[in-house]
Protein backbone atom coordinates (compact mmCIF):
# COMPACT_ATOMS: atom_id res chain seq x y z
CA UNK A 1 0.00 0.00 0.00
CA UNK A 2 0.93 3.57 -0.13
CA UNK A 3 0.77 6.41 2.34
CA UNK A 4 1.36 10.01 2.52
CA UNK A 5 3.99 11.91 4.08
CA UNK A 6 5.22 15.35 3.88
CA UNK A 7 7.66 16.42 1.57
CA UNK A 8 10.60 18.37 3.05
CA UNK A 9 10.32 22.24 2.45
CA UNK A 10 13.40 22.75 0.00
CA UNK A 11 14.86 26.59 -0.18
CA UNK A 12 17.29 25.82 -2.48
CA UNK A 13 14.84 24.75 -5.60
CA UNK A 14 11.86 27.08 -4.18
CA UNK A 15 13.07 29.91 -2.95
CA UNK A 16 9.95 32.01 -3.20
CA UNK A 17 9.37 30.33 -0.02
CA UNK A 18 11.83 32.57 1.67
CA UNK A 19 11.54 35.64 -0.28
CA UNK A 20 7.73 35.84 -0.57
CA UNK A 21 7.07 36.16 3.37
CA UNK A 22 10.19 38.29 3.44
CA UNK A 23 8.64 40.53 1.04
CA UNK A 24 5.43 40.77 2.69
CA UNK A 25 7.29 42.00 6.06
CA UNK A 26 9.53 44.71 4.09
CA UNK A 27 6.52 45.74 2.58
CA UNK A 28 4.27 46.21 6.06
CA UNK A 29 7.42 48.18 7.21
CA UNK A 30 7.00 50.67 4.37
CA UNK A 31 3.38 51.34 4.83
CA UNK A 32 3.31 51.11 8.68
CA UNK A 33 5.55 54.39 8.88
CA UNK A 34 2.50 56.62 7.09
CA UNK A 35 0.11 54.82 9.89
CA UNK A 36 2.28 55.68 12.93
CA UNK A 37 3.05 59.22 11.04
CA UNK A 38 -0.94 60.32 10.21
CA UNK A 39 -2.02 58.94 12.93
CA UNK A 40 0.94 61.15 15.68
CA UNK A 41 2.32 58.23 16.69
CA UNK A 42 5.82 59.18 14.87
CA UNK A 43 6.91 62.28 14.44
CA UNK A 44 9.65 61.28 12.17
CA UNK A 45 9.07 61.98 8.46
CA UNK A 46 10.50 59.01 6.80
CA UNK A 47 9.33 59.64 2.61
CA UNK A 48 12.19 58.23 1.69
CA UNK A 49 12.46 55.45 3.72
CA UNK A 50 9.19 54.85 2.88
CA UNK A 51 9.79 55.11 -0.90
CA UNK A 52 13.03 52.93 -0.83
CA UNK A 53 11.45 49.89 1.27
CA UNK A 54 8.59 49.84 -1.04
CA UNK A 55 10.55 50.10 -4.54
CA UNK A 56 14.02 48.72 -3.49
CA UNK A 57 13.70 46.47 -0.93
CA UNK A 58 10.05 45.29 -1.04
CA UNK A 59 9.48 43.99 -5.05
CA UNK A 60 12.87 43.13 -5.27
CA UNK A 61 12.68 40.41 -2.37
CA UNK A 62 8.83 39.46 -4.73
CA UNK A 63 11.58 39.42 -7.70
CA UNK A 64 14.10 37.84 -6.55
CA UNK A 65 11.74 35.07 -5.06
CA UNK A 66 10.41 34.56 -8.87
CA UNK A 67 13.70 34.95 -10.11
CA UNK A 68 15.62 32.55 -7.98
CA UNK A 69 12.38 29.50 -8.57
CA UNK A 70 11.61 30.65 -12.02
CA UNK A 71 15.06 30.78 -14.18
CA UNK A 72 16.70 27.20 -12.55
CA UNK A 73 12.97 25.70 -14.07
CA UNK A 74 13.39 27.26 -17.10
CA UNK A 75 16.48 26.53 -17.93
CA UNK A 76 16.91 22.75 -16.39
CA UNK A 77 19.92 24.25 -14.54
CA UNK A 78 20.95 23.47 -10.93
CA UNK A 79 19.41 25.86 -8.14
CA UNK A 80 20.26 28.94 -6.27
CA UNK A 81 23.50 28.07 -4.34
CA UNK A 82 23.60 28.79 0.18
CA UNK A 83 25.56 31.29 -0.75
CA UNK A 84 23.34 33.10 -3.52
CA UNK A 85 20.32 32.38 -1.31
CA UNK A 86 22.17 34.30 2.03
CA UNK A 87 23.70 36.83 -0.13
CA UNK A 88 20.21 38.17 -1.02
CA UNK A 89 18.54 37.46 2.81
CA UNK A 90 21.04 39.97 3.86
CA UNK A 91 21.07 42.46 1.12
CA UNK A 92 17.30 42.92 0.74
CA UNK A 93 16.38 43.85 3.94
CA UNK A 94 19.83 45.99 4.34
CA UNK A 95 18.51 48.23 1.76
CA UNK A 96 15.58 49.21 4.35
CA UNK A 97 17.23 49.29 7.42
CA UNK A 98 20.30 51.68 5.83
CA UNK A 99 17.80 53.81 4.72
CA UNK A 100 15.73 53.76 7.95
CA UNK A 101 19.34 54.38 9.90
CA UNK A 102 19.95 57.44 7.55
CA UNK A 103 22.92 55.75 5.67
CA UNK A 104 20.97 56.21 2.12
CA UNK A 105 24.76 55.90 0.02
CA UNK A 106 24.82 51.82 1.64
CA UNK A 107 21.43 51.55 0.93
CA UNK A 108 21.80 52.10 -2.71
CA UNK A 109 25.30 50.11 -2.24
CA UNK A 110 23.82 47.17 -1.30
CA UNK A 111 20.50 47.52 -3.99
CA UNK A 112 23.15 47.63 -6.37
CA UNK A 113 25.09 44.25 -4.60
CA UNK A 114 21.55 42.62 -4.48
CA UNK A 115 20.96 43.21 -8.34
CA UNK A 116 24.62 41.69 -9.13
CA UNK A 117 24.08 38.94 -7.02
CA UNK A 118 20.97 38.41 -9.47
CA UNK A 119 22.13 39.41 -12.76
CA UNK A 120 24.95 36.63 -12.31
CA UNK A 121 22.73 33.79 -10.97
CA UNK A 122 20.62 34.59 -14.34
CA UNK A 123 23.31 34.86 -16.66
CA UNK A 124 25.41 31.57 -15.71
CA UNK A 125 22.07 29.30 -15.57
CA UNK A 126 21.06 30.93 -19.10
CA UNK A 127 24.36 31.29 -20.77
CA UNK A 128 26.17 28.52 -19.16
CA UNK A 129 26.65 25.23 -21.09
CA UNK A 130 24.14 23.12 -19.41
CA UNK A 131 21.61 24.83 -20.22
CA UNK A 132 18.93 22.65 -21.41
CA UNK A 133 16.83 25.67 -22.83
CA UNK A 134 16.74 29.68 -23.65
CA UNK A 135 14.50 32.42 -22.29
CA UNK A 136 11.69 33.43 -23.54
CA UNK A 137 11.88 36.57 -26.20
CA UNK A 138 10.64 38.89 -23.33
CA UNK A 139 13.30 38.13 -21.19
CA UNK A 140 15.25 40.84 -22.84
CA UNK A 141 13.69 43.70 -20.78
CA UNK A 142 14.90 41.83 -17.28
CA UNK A 143 18.78 42.32 -18.14
CA UNK A 144 17.53 45.90 -18.77
CA UNK A 145 16.01 46.39 -15.98
CA UNK A 146 18.54 45.61 -13.75
CA UNK A 147 21.65 47.20 -15.21
CA UNK A 148 19.15 50.02 -14.50
CA UNK A 149 18.66 49.30 -11.32
CA UNK A 150 22.56 49.58 -10.81
CA UNK A 151 23.46 52.28 -13.06
CA UNK A 152 20.56 53.98 -10.95
CA UNK A 153 22.05 53.30 -7.53
CA UNK A 154 25.51 54.00 -8.81
CA UNK A 155 23.94 57.65 -10.02
CA UNK A 156 22.92 58.46 -6.53
CA UNK A 157 25.88 57.27 -4.70
CA UNK A 158 28.23 59.73 -7.44
CA UNK A 159 25.54 62.55 -7.11
CA UNK A 160 26.21 62.61 -3.38
CA UNK A 161 29.74 62.91 -3.60
CA UNK A 162 29.25 65.61 -6.08
CA UNK A 163 31.06 62.96 -8.73
CA UNK A 164 28.32 63.81 -11.05
CA UNK A 165 25.54 66.91 -12.43
CA UNK A 166 22.37 66.89 -9.75
CA UNK A 167 20.31 66.04 -12.80
CA UNK A 168 21.80 62.63 -12.74
CA UNK A 169 21.21 61.64 -9.28
CA UNK A 170 17.67 62.58 -9.65
CA UNK A 171 17.73 59.99 -13.35
CA UNK A 172 19.58 57.72 -10.96
CA UNK A 173 16.43 57.95 -8.40
CA UNK A 174 13.83 57.58 -11.34
CA UNK A 175 16.03 54.25 -12.62
CA UNK A 176 16.07 52.79 -9.57
CA UNK A 177 12.38 53.54 -8.32
CA UNK A 178 10.51 53.02 -11.79
CA UNK A 179 12.99 51.58 -14.47
CA UNK A 180 13.83 48.91 -13.00
CA UNK A 181 10.11 47.49 -12.22
CA UNK A 182 8.71 48.90 -15.42
CA UNK A 183 11.36 46.66 -17.48
CA UNK A 184 10.49 43.31 -15.30
CA UNK A 185 6.92 43.59 -15.03
CA UNK A 186 7.02 44.28 -18.91
CA UNK A 187 9.41 41.13 -19.25
CA UNK A 188 8.57 38.40 -16.96
CA UNK A 189 4.88 39.67 -17.65
CA UNK A 190 5.11 38.44 -21.25
CA UNK A 191 6.70 35.05 -20.28
CA UNK A 192 3.97 34.71 -16.98
CA UNK A 193 0.80 35.87 -18.67
CA UNK A 194 1.14 33.65 -21.56
CA UNK A 195 1.89 30.74 -19.29
CA UNK A 196 -0.60 31.48 -16.60
CA UNK A 197 -3.34 33.32 -18.32
CA UNK A 198 -4.02 30.90 -21.22
CA UNK A 199 -1.42 28.20 -20.58
CA UNK A 200 0.16 28.81 -23.36
CA UNK A 201 4.68 28.33 -22.25
CA UNK A 202 6.08 30.84 -24.97
CA UNK A 203 8.94 29.39 -27.44
CA UNK A 204 12.87 29.57 -26.45
CA UNK A 205 14.38 32.93 -27.49
CA UNK A 206 16.21 32.29 -30.91
CA UNK A 207 13.84 29.33 -31.71
CA UNK A 208 12.52 31.17 -35.02
CA UNK A 209 13.17 34.17 -36.53
CA UNK A 210 9.71 35.71 -35.49
CA UNK A 211 10.96 35.37 -31.72
CA UNK A 212 14.58 36.59 -32.76
CA UNK A 213 12.89 39.95 -34.20
CA UNK A 214 10.39 40.10 -31.05
CA UNK A 215 13.20 39.91 -28.95
CA UNK A 216 15.10 42.79 -30.61
CA UNK A 217 11.49 44.95 -30.39
CA UNK A 218 11.43 44.28 -27.27
CA UNK A 219 14.86 45.24 -26.24
CA UNK A 220 14.22 48.47 -28.50
CA UNK A 221 11.39 49.10 -25.97
CA UNK A 222 13.33 48.46 -22.76
CA UNK A 223 15.78 51.19 -23.93
CA UNK A 224 12.55 53.39 -24.72
CA UNK A 225 11.45 52.98 -21.26
CA UNK A 226 14.65 54.39 -19.94
CA UNK A 227 14.96 57.16 -22.42
CA UNK A 228 11.40 58.35 -21.30
CA UNK A 229 13.36 58.67 -17.71
CA UNK A 230 15.77 60.69 -19.52
CA UNK A 231 12.94 63.15 -21.04
CA UNK A 232 11.58 63.16 -17.79
CA UNK A 233 14.37 64.00 -15.88
CA UNK A 234 14.96 67.15 -18.24
CA UNK A 235 11.99 68.99 -17.94
CA UNK A 236 9.75 66.95 -20.63
CA UNK A 237 8.04 65.37 -18.22
CA UNK A 238 4.45 64.78 -20.01
CA UNK A 239 6.39 63.30 -23.07
CA UNK A 240 8.32 60.99 -21.13
CA UNK A 241 5.33 59.03 -18.85
CA UNK A 242 3.40 59.01 -22.15
CA UNK A 243 6.38 57.50 -24.41
CA UNK A 244 6.57 55.00 -21.43
CA UNK A 245 2.77 54.55 -20.80
CA UNK A 246 2.84 53.60 -24.94
CA UNK A 247 5.76 51.37 -24.86
CA UNK A 248 3.82 49.26 -22.08
CA UNK A 249 1.02 48.98 -23.77
CA UNK A 250 2.54 47.63 -27.00
CA UNK A 251 4.59 45.44 -24.77
CA UNK A 252 1.64 44.45 -23.18
CA UNK A 253 -0.35 43.93 -25.88
CA UNK A 254 2.37 42.04 -28.14
CA UNK A 255 1.82 39.43 -25.55
CA UNK A 256 -1.89 38.84 -25.67
CA UNK A 257 -2.22 40.14 -22.96
CA UNK A 258 -5.66 42.40 -24.30
CA UNK A 259 -7.22 39.39 -23.96
CA UNK A 260 -8.78 38.37 -20.95
CA UNK A 261 -7.79 35.00 -18.89
CA UNK A 262 -8.80 31.61 -20.65
CA UNK A 263 -7.72 30.03 -17.59
CA UNK A 264 -9.90 30.06 -14.68
CA UNK A 265 -9.09 31.57 -11.12
CA UNK A 266 -9.84 35.43 -9.60
CA UNK A 267 -6.29 35.26 -8.98
CA UNK A 268 -5.49 35.16 -12.50
CA UNK A 269 -7.82 37.95 -13.39
CA UNK A 270 -6.36 40.05 -10.63
CA UNK A 271 -2.94 39.70 -12.55
CA UNK A 272 -4.56 40.85 -15.35
CA UNK A 273 -5.92 43.99 -13.89
CA UNK A 274 -2.59 44.53 -12.24
CA UNK A 275 -1.11 44.37 -15.33
CA UNK A 276 -2.96 47.14 -17.37
CA UNK A 277 -2.86 49.31 -13.91
CA UNK A 278 0.93 50.41 -15.10
CA UNK A 279 0.40 51.91 -18.29
CA UNK A 280 -3.27 53.25 -17.04
CA UNK A 281 -1.20 54.84 -14.11
CA UNK A 282 1.64 56.71 -16.58
CA UNK A 283 -0.98 58.02 -18.42
CA UNK A 284 -2.98 59.73 -15.30
CA UNK A 285 0.52 61.15 -14.09
CA UNK A 286 0.77 63.05 -17.57
CA UNK A 287 -2.73 63.84 -17.60
CA UNK A 288 -2.63 65.48 -14.28
CA UNK A 289 1.32 66.12 -14.38
CA UNK A 290 0.83 68.38 -11.58
CA UNK A 291 -0.07 65.95 -9.23
CA UNK A 292 1.78 63.20 -10.80
CA UNK A 293 3.62 61.66 -7.77
CA UNK A 294 -0.16 60.94 -6.72
CA UNK A 295 -1.60 59.51 -9.75
CA UNK A 296 1.78 57.47 -10.60
CA UNK A 297 0.48 54.99 -7.20
CA UNK A 298 -2.00 53.95 -9.63
CA UNK A 299 1.37 52.45 -11.11
CA UNK A 300 2.70 51.78 -7.90
CA UNK A 301 -0.01 49.76 -5.89
CA UNK A 302 -2.71 48.77 -8.61
CA UNK A 303 0.12 47.67 -10.80
CA UNK A 304 3.86 46.87 -9.25
CA UNK A 305 2.16 46.14 -5.85
CA UNK A 306 -0.89 43.88 -6.66
CA UNK A 307 0.79 42.12 -9.36
CA UNK A 308 3.65 40.81 -6.97
CA UNK A 309 1.23 39.79 -4.54
CA UNK A 310 -0.96 38.35 -7.30
CA UNK A 311 1.90 36.13 -9.38
CA UNK A 312 3.00 34.97 -5.58
CA UNK A 313 -0.78 33.94 -5.02
CA UNK A 314 -0.43 31.57 -8.47
CA UNK A 315 3.09 30.14 -7.61
CA UNK A 316 2.87 29.88 -4.08
CA UNK A 317 -1.13 27.87 -4.78
CA UNK A 318 0.52 26.34 -8.18
CA UNK A 319 3.98 24.84 -5.96
CA UNK A 320 2.63 23.88 -2.84
CA UNK A 321 -0.41 21.51 -4.13
CA UNK A 322 -3.21 24.21 -4.27
CA UNK A 323 -4.53 24.15 -7.59
CA UNK A 324 -7.96 23.92 -6.70
CA UNK A 325 -7.36 27.86 -4.69
CA UNK A 326 -5.38 28.49 -7.95
CA UNK A 327 -8.07 28.47 -10.23
CA UNK A 328 -11.21 29.06 -8.32
CA UNK A 329 -12.72 31.87 -6.57
CA UNK A 330 -10.84 31.94 -2.35
CA UNK A 331 -12.33 35.06 -0.63
CA UNK A 332 -9.19 36.08 0.38
CA UNK A 333 -7.92 36.70 -3.15
CA UNK A 334 -11.14 38.71 -3.69
CA UNK A 335 -10.42 40.57 -0.55
CA UNK A 336 -6.80 41.63 -0.88
CA UNK A 337 -7.75 42.53 -4.42
CA UNK A 338 -10.16 44.66 -2.92
CA UNK A 339 -8.21 46.54 -0.35
CA UNK A 340 -5.34 47.30 -2.74
CA UNK A 341 -7.64 48.82 -4.98
CA UNK A 342 -8.92 50.92 -2.05
CA UNK A 343 -5.50 52.02 -0.84
CA UNK A 344 -4.90 52.61 -4.82
CA UNK A 345 -7.85 55.11 -5.50
CA UNK A 346 -7.33 56.60 -1.21
CA UNK A 347 -3.15 57.11 -2.47
CA UNK A 348 -4.05 58.68 -5.79
CA UNK A 349 -6.84 61.27 -4.68
CA UNK A 350 -4.77 62.28 -1.13
CA UNK A 351 -3.90 65.69 -2.49
CA UNK A 352 -7.55 66.56 -3.11
CA UNK A 353 -8.05 66.11 0.37
CA UNK A 354 -5.08 69.01 2.00
CA UNK A 355 -6.57 69.50 5.46
CA UNK A 356 -6.68 65.28 6.43
CA UNK A 357 -3.10 64.92 3.74
CA UNK A 358 -1.94 62.80 6.31
CA UNK A 359 -5.10 61.54 7.73
CA UNK A 360 -5.74 60.72 4.31
CA UNK A 361 -2.47 58.31 3.21
CA UNK A 362 -3.06 56.57 6.32
CA UNK A 363 -5.71 55.30 5.52
CA UNK A 364 -5.09 54.50 2.40
CA UNK A 365 -1.82 52.70 4.20
CA UNK A 366 -4.20 50.77 6.40
CA UNK A 367 -6.52 49.60 3.49
CA UNK A 368 -2.73 48.23 1.77
CA UNK A 369 -1.34 46.78 4.90
CA UNK A 370 -4.87 45.01 5.64
CA UNK A 371 -4.88 43.73 2.15
CA UNK A 372 -1.59 42.53 2.82
CA UNK A 373 -2.10 41.30 5.91
CA UNK A 374 -4.77 38.65 4.10
CA UNK A 375 -2.82 37.66 1.58
CA UNK A 376 -0.20 36.44 4.09
CA UNK A 377 -2.46 34.70 6.37
CA UNK A 378 -3.86 32.88 3.50
CA UNK A 379 -0.96 32.00 1.79
CA UNK A 380 2.52 32.47 4.15
CA UNK A 381 1.59 29.24 5.91
CA UNK A 382 1.27 27.05 2.90
CA UNK A 383 4.47 28.33 1.99
CA UNK A 384 5.63 25.96 4.68
CA UNK A 385 3.57 23.01 4.24
CA UNK A 386 4.78 21.85 1.40
CA UNK A 387 2.87 19.24 -1.07
CA UNK A 388 2.69 15.89 0.09
CA UNK A 389 4.46 12.67 -1.88
CA UNK A 390 3.39 9.50 -2.10
CA UNK A 391 5.86 6.54 -0.73
CA UNK A 392 5.31 2.95 -1.11
CA UNK A 393 5.78 0.61 2.03
CA UNK A 394 5.34 -2.81 2.56
CA UNK A 395 1.98 -4.22 3.50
Amino acid sequence: MSVSKPATVDLRAEPFRLFFPMAFLLGAGGVLHWILYGTGLLTRYLASFHAVTQMQSFLLAFAAGFLLTAVPKRTRTAPASVLELGALAVLIPGVSLAELLDFPQLAQALYAAAIVVLVQFAVRRFLGRGAGRRPPASFVLVPIGLVAGVAGAGLRIASAHDLVPAWLGSLGRLLALEGVFTCLVLGIGGFFFALALRGQPPPDLGTTSRETRRAVALGLAGLGVIASLVLQERGFVRSGLVLRAVLATLVLASARAHALPTNPGVNRHLVWLSAWALPLGLLLAAIFAGDRIAWMHVAYIGGFGLLAFAVAAHVTLGHSGYEAARDGRPWQAIAFGALFAAAMILRATATHMPEVYFTWLAVAAGAWLAGAIVWAVFLVPKMWRAPKTAEHVPG
